[in-house]
């Protein structure tokens, strides 16, 4: 079942009461401060490097293909690890939970695809359908660049139901006629911001028309008292352990170095 369960302002330290009930009533929360200047730096060169240490390997993966490498990358674990983030989670999601999944979307510049809109719940295995995902912006994001846009509200319709995206798409799932639901806020980050966003949540982005890159890392958490799908196990195994008790998942460590090697057939050209 696909649902959102809204969050306790009770026990939380960095957001407020009142950000948490805006979290509860819209879906999402931005922007929100997370890395320092140089960190940001640091952050944005180390995904440049990664991505042009992909694309050396020249077996056709595209610029969104750095999916899932937060238990081979180090860069990416400590990104995921990061204390000001993990503050911002725990007060959504309690003192238990772990980080499941990690995804870089990067638009290069003029790329064509676009994000139809979708809810991320439909894709995933991992119920209860409670996952925050933070997208921590690596470059800044204007308004013609492309931005996440999400129709606020939206996230308490359960499933709604999709279509096969057609075109130019870099996913497969659209929802037809999204803004009959809502209103679009887009979502306009300085490199280094975050937002937080729940799983049931309708977003998408249209294209990068600019000459400038637009990346965002995805950073996936959920209550350690979650499981997956009949099925789907394995993702049991790729978790990092964030705070607290890890339930089922099993807790692995930070990884040595940045392992880029395929692991899967997702966005090839």
């Amino acid at each position: 079942m696909i649902g959102f369960t809204e969050s306790d302002a009770t026990n939380a330290r960095t957001l407020s009461a009142a950000q948490i009930n805006d979290f509860n009533r819209d879906g999402f929360l931005t922007p929100l401060p997370a890395l320092d200047a140089d960190e940001a730096f640091a952050s944005r060169r180390y995904f440049t490097d990664l991505l042009e240490s992909m694309q050396n390997m020249n077996d056709g993966r595209n610029a969104y293909a750095i999916m899932g490498y937060h238990n081979r990358c180090q860069g990416i674990w400590d990104l995921a690890m990061h204390p000001r983030i993990l503050d911002y989670v725990e007060d959504l999601l309690g003192p238990d939970f772990v980080c499941w999944t990690t995804h870089y979307f990067c638009k290069l510049p003029g790329d064509e695809r676009r994000v139809p809109w979708h809810q991320d719940a439909t894709y995933w295995p991992v119920r209860p359908t409670d996952t925050v995902t933070v997208w921590l912006a690596i470059d800044d994001v204007s308004e013609d660049m492309g931005p996440m846009r999400f129709i606020p509200g939206s996230h308490r319709l359960g499933k709604v139901e999709w279509q096969p995206a057609k075109g130019a798409v870099a996913l497969q799932q659209e929802i037809p006629d999204a803004e009959r639901m809502g209103e679009p806020v887009d979502n306009l980050l300085r490199a280094g911001e975050i937002s937080l966003h729940t799983s049931t949540l309708i977003h998408g982005s249209e294209p990068n028309t600019t000459d400038r890159r637009r990346c965002g890392l995805t950073l996936r958490y959920i209550p350690s008292s979650a499981t997956v799908k009949a099925g789907a196990e394995r993702v049991l195994n790729d978790a990092i352990p964030c705070q607290g008790h890890s339930g089922d998942w099993k807790r692995n460590s930070r990884p040595v170095g940045d392992d880029l090697r395929r692991i899967h057939d997702a966005y090839r050209d």
